[in-house]
């Protein structure tokens, strides 16, 4: 299918980078057993708060991944001012501070056969953030199935595709099983590590089994990290299947 450019860029507003924040936090508690659920991300939010919910990093590391996520260009004395003191600062000083240069997306209906059609116009939105990221688009039409991409491309889905509409795609459900498998290593290596200890102190021989359960926590936790580059067995968004589901949802029209 022959693309075509089908948005427009415009200044940001903080209640558009506010809207992606928090979707990307919604999002995030799906996969990411750090990621507070409970926490709800308001501008009266602190940047403190904020970094808790998400498990974010440092004022400087967390400033130059959001100043190139954005392409911002700010120094890190700026994102200094903005980012601390943590406590006193809120998300409104961040949004004000990113929506300053930011641009949004905002996606035009494409004519087709003589009709103006937003889904449309979010298709080809979608298949022009997957080209930016390398993918290969030449043989996606509204049919093709999502799986494939997902899989391969889920920052993707959940950074540029999700801005495209903050909050309009369903829960991602991301399944990993080897990963999973070292998260549950690492926690019942641990808990049977230190159990096992506990006991030792009354019957020693249970010391070599603790320190045999804390070795396979270890390797758990350091697997964690190599597993968690691999490509997920599937990644999926609710019940939206095809390319032609995804444009739908990102156009707010009912599937």
């Amino acid at each position: 299918m022959e693309m075509t450019e089908s948005t427009t860029s415009k200044q940001a507003t903080p209640e558009y980078i506010l809207s992606v924040l928090t979707d990307s936090h919604r999002q995030q508690c799906e996969f990411d057993p750090e990621a507070d659920r409970e926490a709800v991300l308001t501008f009266e939010t602190t940047v403190d708060e904020w970094r808790l919910a998400c498990d974010l990093l440092a004022w400087r590391q967390l400033g130059r991944a959001y100043d190139e996520a954005w392409n911002l260009g700010y120094t890190d004395e700026e994102w200094h001012s903005v980012l601390e003191p943590a406590d006193l600062r809120t998300l409104r000083d961040v949004c004000d501070f990113i929506a300053r240069r930011a641009t949004m997306k905002e996606i035009a209906a494409v004519r087709i056969l003589g009709k103006d059609c937003k889904p449309a116009g979010a298709f080809f939105a979608v298949c022009s953030e997957l080209r930016k990221a390398g993918a290969d688009v030449s043989g996606i039409t509204p049919s093709t199935p999502l799986a494939e991409y997902t899989r391969k491309y889920p920052g993707v889905f959940l950074g540029p595709i999700s801005q495209l509409s903050p909050n309009k795609l369903p829960l991602v459900r991301v399944h990993a099983p080897l990963h999973n498998t070292c998260l549950w290593g690492f926690g019942m290596g641990g808990l049977v590590g230190f159990v096992l200890l506990c006991f030792g102190l009354v019957w020693p021989p249970l010391m070599f089994v603790g320190y045999a359960s804390l070795a396979v926590m270890a390797v758990s936790y350091a697997s964690v990290w190599v597993v968690a580059r691999l490509p997920a067995k599937s990644v999926t968004f609710g019940r939206l299947l095809t390319f032609r589901d995804l444009a739908k949802a990102i156009a707010h029209e009912a599937q």
